[in-house]
């Protein structure tokens, strides 16, 4: 085996390593004690940041894991984790799963030769990372690496005291094993610390009670708080970044005393906002001038000042619907605007710290140096946040009639007045003066409605705040809808090159239009579409990108070398991008307690021989209703499951088959409306007592699909009742017992069209995956929202500039239906019963073709089982077949059955 091949190494038997990285990382932590505690059993606990080795890996994205850090074995949501293919450590994690995977190797040296590959991966490790030596520059300047690796070594040699005192027998002990896993922890960690070592003097926040305390002697007369004052001006850098760090926490410390939040002290919360900003700006003052002196730049500096200006922007907004809220007397509102108000000043005093942290970091790498006593230092006007907080603050403002939040406007907002409509402004101006920026519109809440390509890629690199989620997201799933891969990728290198090296906050738009190059290579690429888009990508991190951010441009050139090849994105999108609350979707499925089939085997032998040979067909009255439903569930799971944003776009689901990639929509269709066939050719067989007992047991299997959450199988099952060959059976109905009129009655109630599915859309709302929606709702609403909603609109008709520009909230609306759908594609964790799943494989191709060169037999037959009276047998189009998305839906999503 190659040193570094860590897809090389031999499996266990019975397991295999080829298709799965055999060493993941948790993104997020994971607590069974969340999931019902009759499923959580089996589950394994993780936190994120844990390594984790994985047995065996099941197709539902379930796999048989070990914490390395407790030992632990059991059952892991891989969604939870990403592979952990280090290059530094991979020689190390290869030494390590020849250990953890081949225990008892096949002579007594084999244990100390395993110990020398992982003392060679450990050095492999240092060297490649200039840490061999102790004294290397990095571990004598860093704290966090110097500690890390000595951590590293004593685990080492705890490993190697381990192998001198066992004895020679054939068989590589637990207590090895054991510092195996704690040896690959230490060398994760001392990776870790090269990311981390700037927050080694990162102060710990203090709790509420003490900057409380302080808080309670700031003086209402004067600008002083406590025994700070802004007037004193220190000589050293180190000595002021102290003391302004301490008067921010005084400031912020004071909203922490509940006289300042009562409905009796706005003016004392006015003021106390306006120390608070004031504070903050003088602290991001200096923490630009300490960072104009690293070199190289220290970006996560960068962006610890960017987020500290968010935050403080955020803290005034939370202040003005405080004090409008107060106005109105009702105490639940201001309860509640009040801890978001708590909740801003808790995120100043940490990103304050964290500026603290990272300032004395580039100090101890540059040394202190003096500042002029009469500098004026740069001002930080929260322009561009503070206009969006007005617009957000605007609505409750008008809507509460009130004069107290307006006069925050006068103390606090009075940093940026430029930006603010005064009193005067006409709804006309505003309107004007908004539009005037690149050609990019608004709604009231500040969301973005259209805009150019140029004003959209501007706003996906905005240095003012971080791009909201939803707008991200959207963005990079619908962009080829609006423009393309190419004038994309040019728009944002125009973005990057087009930036003066003078211009304010330049360096944090180049790192956005880098995450943005990055994140669309990693999560959004689509290999058949954007790759005509790499040679200008590669040109850009060859050139401008690279004597700008070098390290950004090594990753580029990276991943246009791994998109070549890809079929799945490099990293996952997750739902939580999209913006959309899913907290309904954080329950899992059961990992381990999988419910036992109800089969016996007589019947299996019957299914096996028929699916084998094509005689004596199942009765399928013999079928337990829950084991159907459950079978019915597991082959449209994974289809649902399978189903990809990007069929859903542009009506892709519409077009003809052949024509269309969204190949799982269009198979999901066929199945429903097959499955519905094979519902009513079941019942149209035998007397009218047997068709009655079909129809009873076919609502019973409807009954558990709604107890599964299975909604498109119930809607399936109850389209076939309600056709007209199933429905004009008056004798078989007749014979129905009560019980099962009620039922049924209930399920119709449950998905009926009325009111556009109102009664279906509030169970679906309510609904944790795993779930299988109705898919004819979710492709009616793409359908209207597609067709019912401009490409472009106008830009501003009452000005001389009033082209059009792209209608961005048509694809936010697209957007957020997709993500809906997408929180409920969780696999089912039922046991598959081979048997039942090849039956309903054959008895579903046969209905299909039956229905392909016949499809009036169905009608035909149950002409025949119950002839018209007085009449002639006549074959209407309604009288066709089952299809469950002609009757159902009215945009005609259904597959283009004749040319499948």
């Amino acid at each position: 085996m190659a040193t570094g091949d860590i897809h090389s190494v031999s499996p266990p038997q019975g397991h295999s390593y080829v298709a799965y990285h055999p060493f993941l990382r948790a993104t997020h932590s994971f607590d069974q004690s969340a999931l019902e505690s009759s499923v959580a059993g089996g589950c394994l606990d993780f936190e994120a940041g844990d390594l984790i080795l994985l047995h065996s890996f099941h197709a539902t994205g379930w796999g048989d894991g070990t914490n390395i850090a407790t030992s632990k074995r059991g059952w892991i949501p891989s969604n939870y984790c990403e592979p952990y293919d280090v290059q530094q450590v991979r020689p190390l994690l290869v030494a390590v799963l020849n250990v953890l995977v081949n225990p008892r190797p096949e002579d007594a040296r084999s244990s100390q030769i395993a110990v020398t590959t992982i003392v060679s991966g450990v050095r492999s490790l240092l060297d490649g990372t200039d840490c061999l030596s102790q004294d290397s520059h990095l571990v004598r300047e860093s704290k966090n690496i110097g500690a890390s690796r000595h951590a590293l070594l004593e685990e080492v040699s705890g490993l190697l005291s381990c192998v001198k005192d066992q004895s020679m027998e054939n068989l590589i002990s637990e207590n090895m094993v054991q510092h195996t896993y704690r040896i690959l922890q230490r060398a994760a960690a001392f990776l870790d610390s090269f990311d981390s070592d700037e927050y080694s003097y990162l102060p710990s926040t203090p709790p509420v009670e003490y900057t409380s305390e302080i808080g309670g002697s700031v003086e209402d007369g004067g600008f002083t708080c406590a025994a700070w004052t802004f007037e004193y001006q220190p000589v050293s850098a180190l000595a002021r970044l102290n003391f302004l760090y301490d008067a921010t926490l005084v400031c912020l410390g004071s909203f922490l005393s509940s006289s300042y939040i009562d409905n009796r002290a706005p003016a004392k919360l006015l003021l106390t906002t306006r120390r608070a900003a004031h504070a903050c700006r003088e602290l991001l003052a200096l923490v630009e001038t300490v960072s104009s002196r690293a070199s190289p730049i220290v970006y996560s500096l960068e962006e610890a000042k960017e987020m500290l200006y968010n935050r403080i922007t955020a803290l005034v907004t939370a202040a003005r619907d405080v004090v409008a809220a107060q106005s109105l007397e009702d105490q639940d509102i201001v309860v509640t605007e009040t801890q978001k108000l708590i909740d801003a000043v808790v995120a100043c005093v940490r990103t304050a710290g964290l500026c603290l942290a990272k300032s004395k970091y580039v100090l101890d790498q540059v040394g202190d140096f003096d500042l002029e006593v009469d500098r004026r230092y740069l001002q930080y006007q929260l322009q561009s946040q503070l206009g969006t907080s007005s617009r957000r603050s605007s609505k409750s403002e008008s809507s509460y009639g009130m004069t107290a939040a307006t006069s925050l406007d006068d103390e606090v907002l009075n940093m940026a007045p430029e930006i603010l409509p005064s009193d005067t402004d006409t709804e006309k101006d505003k309107k004007t003066r908004t539009s005037l920026q690149d050609r990019i519109v608004y709604n009231e809440d500040g969301q973005v409605q259209g805009g150019s390509l140029e004003a959209l890629v501007k706003q996906l690199t905005a240095n003012n705040a971080a791009p909201d989620a939803l707008f991200v997201s959207t963005f990079f799933l619908t962009f080829r809808l609006f423009t393309t891969p190419v004038a994309l990728a040019q728009a944002l290198v125009h973005r990057f090159i087009s930036l003066s090296p003078d211009e304010q906050n330049v360096l944090a738009v180049r790192l956005r239009v880098y995450n943005a190059l990055k994140g669309w290579m990693e999560s959004h690429w689509r290999k058949e579409t954007d790759s005509e888009a790499i040679p200008i990508i590669v040109d850009f991190a060859n050139g401008s990108l690279k004597s700008a951010l070098p390290f950004a441009s090594t990753r580029l050139l990276d991943l246009s070398k791994k998109v070549v090849n890809i079929v799945n994105p490099l990293v996952p999108r997750s739902m939580s991008k999209l913006g959309i609350d899913k907290s309904l979707g954080i329950l899992l499925p059961d990992s381990s307690s999988v419910p036992t089939p109800i089969v016996n085997k007589l019947h299996l032998a019957i299914v096996a021989r028929y699916v084998r040979e094509g005689e004596l067909a199942p009765n399928i009255l013999d079928f337990d209703p829950l084991e159907l439903a459950r079978q019915i569930t597991v082959k449209e799971s994974r289809l649902f499951c399978k189903i990809v944003p990007e069929e859903l776009l542009g009506q892709e689901f519409s077009k003809k088959a052949g024509k269309s990639t969204a190949v799982n929509v269009k198979a999901m269709s066929s199945l429903s409306t097959d499955l519905a066939n094979l519902i009513g050719e079941s019942i149209l067989t035998g007397d009218v007592k047997v068709r009655m007992n079909t129809i009873r047991h076919w609502i019973r299997v409807a009954e558990k699909c709604l107890e599964l959450k299975n909604y498109n199988c119930l809607m399936a099952i109850t389209c076939a009742l309600q056709s007209s060959v199933i429905l004009r059976l008056k004798k078989t109905w007749e014979i129905l017992p009560p019980r099962y009129h009620s039922l049924f009655a209930e399920l119709k109630s449950i998905i009926v069209y009325e009111k556009n599915y109102a009664s279906y859309r509030t169970l679906l709302r309510n609904t944790s995956p795993p779930c299988i929606p109705y898919l004819g709702v979710y492709l009616t609403d793409l359908t209207f929202a597609d067709e019912g909603n401009s490409d472009f609109r106008t830009f501003h008709p009452d000005m001389e500039d009033s082209s059009p520009i792209i209608n961005f909230d048509k694809h936010v609306r697209t957007t957020k239906i997709i993500a809906d759908l997408q929180r409920f594609q969780v696999p089912y964790r039922f046991q598959e019963v081979p048997e039942l799943q090849a039956w309903l494989d054959v008895e579903v191709n046969r209905v299909h073709e039956m229905y392909l060169q016949d499809q009036h037999v169905l009608y035909r037959r149950s002409c025949n089982v119950e002839p018209k009276l007085g009449g002639t047998q006549t074959h209407g189009a309604i009288g066709a077949g089952i299809d469950v998305s002609a009757v159902t839906d009215a945009v005609s999503w259904n597959d283009e059955r004749s040319s499948s």
